[in-house]
């Protein structure tokens, strides 16, 4: 996440001013010393060895602190990015795509469209052309993708802002979004301008984009801690940060690991009101999917939060903007003023709607399920030059800033425990009721019946309604758009043939310029397809047999070639693929004359 010059916009209002004031020590080692710790890992990548060992300390700190710990393991597409070229007048420019761009080779022509807003198109045609963007620290990348998108661009060159030429990195998916269609590729900020410059010297110049790239399976894990509330037991406060990392991430998120440790240890020994769930998120990098993993399984039960703290990158080098934004709920927001003061903080509001317009539609940090999905709650926020680059090192963090913010944050989890539920009850959003059968057969057509509700009740008519369907937890299998049916109801009927046994997961989405709300659904298909075997989670194979049963079989794949034997075997040969995932698309006539279309996805774990 990066929103610095959101801070710089609101300063007036919303800017959480540095100044001199004592907090405990205890808060500072703890804070500090685990921030260097993350730090000290590297890069943290869902499924990595690093990032199973930051999970373990931070398992070891909310147990040492009194909180009861769980682990949710989920699988996430993990993005292995094999070669990316960038060739401007015969010569390579060094060049890194970003996670979940597309992949192949694109040669065109390229449009300037600087920050690449809306209105930065005008008069500009991209159709067909490499867009070129240049970063912007509030307008987000996958804002930009989906304008370069809307307006058939074939590629996306985007120019980083960091110094040094160093590239930044990062994905331009979010964990509703199925994974984007073009090629989106990074470059240093002085290659950048070595383009314009060789694309001033010769209008019209065409350059080459190529990106190889697979996605291999790999399990994250969101791990929790637990406090069962005194005074309100059934109602919950979360406090979470994520802990996966491009690179060290000192800043970006090990300062938050830190914030989030301390405040753990600081509240060992104090009754809590609330009950209150520490969470370490994994694979916010590729989209805040562990954020959104945790909010779908528990959609039961989002109504007992009462708040959500979320820590974003709680510190940076000295003097660095540092921002709170979040719902406006008026004793939620008293209380966190008077906590942030106590630590020498001036702290006003941020409202997540100006978060969401300066950003092109998002909250891009773990805010945004628990925001989508009606919990109140408030996010952290201070920024570097050196985002998501190999130089968020921990001797950029202000070690005074962390403890301070760190402080602040625990004063501010003790204040909460002081006020009533009725205090706390606030929802900004529609709700999204999402209903659809509990089970089916594997691979037939799944009815979508979505109602959307302000928060006061009244029907929410005319948005747009977009339904994502993934299986093996995200691994996005379809998208498409509800029809409105009136009265605040829609409608959508997800096709045959494009899920397979086991849990579908369906996410719903209305999003529009005043809202973003989400609801949830789950599936279980079992029994009753052509494609007899049960499905492995992952394979390495890429020359399979696969046992159907039926009549006329009729199958295809989506890279390589497929055999039919008999109408009892599939011979699967999709070597072609690489390591990227193949679906196997079979249709057969069953025993009782139906026609039943089944999709399998094969994929390569990390």
């Amino acid at each position: 996440m990066h929103l610095s010059r959101i801070g710089r916009l609101a300063v007036c209002a919303t800017a959480l001013a540095l100044s001199a004031g004592p907090a405990q020590a205890a808060t500072t080692d703890i804070a500090n010393e685990e921030m260097r710790a993350c730090a000290q890992l590297g890069a943290k990548p869902p499924g990595s060895a690093a990032g199973r060992e930051q999970a373990r300390r931070l398992e070891r700190g909310f147990r040492e602190a009194g909180f009861t710990t769980a682990r949710e393991d989920f699988h996430v597409p993990l993005f292995r990015e094999e070669r990316t070229r960038l060739t401007v007048a015969g010569k390579d420019v060094p060049a890194e795509s970003f996670a979940y761009g597309g992949t192949g080779r694109v040669r065109a022509g390229v449009v300037d469209v600087g920050v690449g807003r809306p209105a930065d198109y005008a008069g500009k045609d991209v159709t067909g052309k490499i867009v070129m963007v240049t970063r912007d620290e509030a307008f987000h990348r996958s804002s930009q993708l989906a304008q370069v998108i809307a307006r058939g661009g074939a590629a996306m060159l985007y120019v980083s802002g960091s110094p040094d030429n160093l590239v930044q990195e990062g994905a331009v998916r979010f964990a509703q979004y199925a994974p984007a269609s073009i090629l989106t590729v990074s470059v240093g900020a002085q290659d950048g301008a070595a383009v314009r410059a060789a694309l001033a010297g010769s209008p019209g110049l065409e350059v080459t984009l190529e990106v190889r790239a697979s996605r291999e399976d790999a399990v994250a894990r969101n791990v929790l801690g637990v406090r069962r509330g005194t005074t309100h037991p059934d109602k919950v406060i979360v406090v979470g940060a994520h802990y996966d990392s491009w690179h060290a991430g000192a800043i970006d998120n090990c300062t938050a690991v830190g914030s989030l440790l301390s405040v753990a240890d600081a509240v060992r020994d104090v009754p809590l009101a609330y009950t209150v769930v520490l969470a370490g998120w994994d694979a916010e990098e590729l989209g805040l999917t562990g954020s959104y993993d945790w909010v779908a399984r528990h959609a039961d039960r989002l109504g007992d939060i009462v708040v959500n703290v979320n820590l974003e990158m709680t510190a940076a080098e000295a003097g660095a903007p540092a921002i709170r934004f979040g719902t406006s709920g008026p004793k939620m927001t008293a209380l966190v003023k008077q906590a942030a003061a106590a630590n020498g903080y001036v702290a006003q509001d941020l409202p997540a709607t100006v978060v969401r317009a300066i950003s092109g539609g998002i909250l891009p940090t773990d805010i945004q399920p628990f925001y989508s999905a009606g919990v109140q709650g408030f996010s952290t926020f201070t920024s570097t030059p050196f985002y998501h680059t190999p130089q968020d090192v921990p001797e950029r963090v202000d070690p005074e800033s962390l403890r301070r913010v760190s402080a602040y944050l625990r004063d501010a989890l003790l204040a909460l425990q002081t006020a009533t539920p009725a205090e706390l009850t606030v929802r900004e959003v529609p709700s999204v009721s999402v209903r659809t059968p509990e089970r089916v057969e594997a691979g037939a057509e799944i009815p979508v019946e979505v109602e959307l509700r302000d928060p006061a009740g009244a029907p929410v008519v005319g948005a747009p309604v977009r339904v994502l369907v993934n299986q093996n937890d995200h691994w996005a299998r379809h998208e498409g758009t509800a029809t409105e049916l009136g009265g605040g109801r829609y409608r959508y009927s997800i096709p045959a043939g494009v899920t397979d046994e086991g849990r579908t997961a369906i996410t719903v989405t209305a999003d529009t310029p005043a809202f973003i709300a989400e609801g949830y659904a789950f599936v279980e298909q079992r029994g009753g397809g052509v494609l007899t075997r049960r499905p492995d989670t992952c394979s390495g194979a890429r020359w399979f047999l696969e046992p159907v049963r039926g009549r006329g079989v009729q199958a295809t794949v989506s890279a390589g070639s497929a055999y039919v034997l008999a109408d009892r075997l599939v011979v699967v040969d999709a070597r072609a693929a690489g390591r990227d995932p193949v679906v196997l698309r079979v249709k057969a006539r069953t025993s009782d004359g139906r026609t039943v279309v089944q999709s399998r996805e094969y994929r390569v774990c990390a």
